[in-house]
């Protein structure tokens, strides 16, 4: 079994590339954005009253809840034997501290393969500001800079064919 970390910055095309790799390798997909966004927009004023549950005030309690759904779908699966995809900025957890801990060990015993999506900022804003999306709105633009823990680098600007193609030739690569 294997749990691939599929991560980077807003608009770097997490979900474009995760989709793609779970479909290549037929297994299933976790994204952060399809177990959370549905239920915290539905419950909107109870989350947020007066505002978007992804503001920077609100943070502090939403992510761990955010991450802990997305940590028991993918423990599910990595439980019924099966290898997983996982997309998510993954901002904590990919500086190496407790959030790793936490997935890592929520994913046991499959390896932890992180892909981190490379982006320059102007590809970037321009994804972002073609998408519209609510919560673009309200996030404030993260500092991220690569992983501190083992990963490979993938250019987001490259097609996903090719970014499927460097994955393949990796050694992490399932052969």
């Amino acid at each position: 079994m294997t749990a691939w970390v599929v991560a980077g910055p807003a608009g770097s095309g997490k979900t474009t590339l995760g989709r793609a790799l779970a479909r290549h390798l037929r297994v299933p997909l976790v994204d952060l954005d399809s177990v959370t966004n549905p239920l915290l927009d539905g419950l909107g004023d109870l989350v947020a009253p007066g505002g978007h549950w992804n503001e920077e005030g609100r943070r502090a309690r939403v992510r761990p809840a955010r991450y802990a759904a997305l940590r028991a779908v993918a423990a599910d699966q990595v439980a019924a034997g099966l290898d997983v995809v996982l997309v998510a900025p993954f901002t904590a957890e990919l500086r190496g501290g407790p959030e790793w801990t936490l997935l890592t060990e929520a994913l046991a015993p499959a390896p932890v393969r992180v892909v981190w999506l490379r982006a320059d900022d102007a590809l970037l804003r321009h994804r972002v500001a073609g998408r519209r999306e609510t919560r673009d709105a309200v996030r404030t633009p993260a500092e991220l800079g690569p992983p501190a823990v083992d990963h490979l680098v993938v250019d987001a600007a490259s097609p996903t064919s090719a970014q499927l193609a460097q994955l393949a030739g990796s050694p992490s690569w399932p052969g």
